[in-house]
This record gives C-alpha cells, sequence and structure tokens, in this order.
C-alpha cells in the first residue's frame, strides 16, 4: 500500500464524507478478499451519516487501490 500524509486534507467533513460512502460503494464486493480488519473497517465505513476522518478516509483510498 502506498503512504499518504496524514497532516494535510483540503477537504471539508462533507466531501470526506462523500468520497468515503463512494470508496465502500466500489469496493463492497471485494470484501470477501479483505482481511477481517479490513472488512470490519470497510463495513463500518457504510455509514452514511458517521463523520470520516482523514486517516479514515486516506485508509479507504489504499484499500481502494489495494482491492
Amino acid at each position: 500500500m502506498s503512504y499518504n500524509d496524514l497532516s494535510e486534507s483540503t477537504l471539508t467533513p462533507q466531501e470526506r464524507r462523500q468520497e468515503a460512502s463512494r470508496i465502500v460503494d466500489r469496493i463492497q464486493d471485494c470484501l470477501n478478499q479483505m482481511t477481517p480488519g479490513e472488512r470490519r473497517f470497510v463495513e463500518s465505513m457504510g455509514c452514511d451519516f458517521a463523520p470520516v476522518s482523514v486517516k479514515q478516509l486516506f485508509w479507504l483510498r489504499d484499500l481502494s487501490e489495494k482491492y
């Protein structure tokens, strides 16, 4: 997986939530290929109203690249 600098993000909280939802939708079919920890994380990010931190968004981006 690639390294993402967690110190900067120009996205608003709403934009982070929207991007996270798009990524979760895109990788939903890969859940059976993921480790149990990755799977739990992706499933927990499927909630459309919960806030998404920069770190969570970058982990989702990494998972999207991996799968």
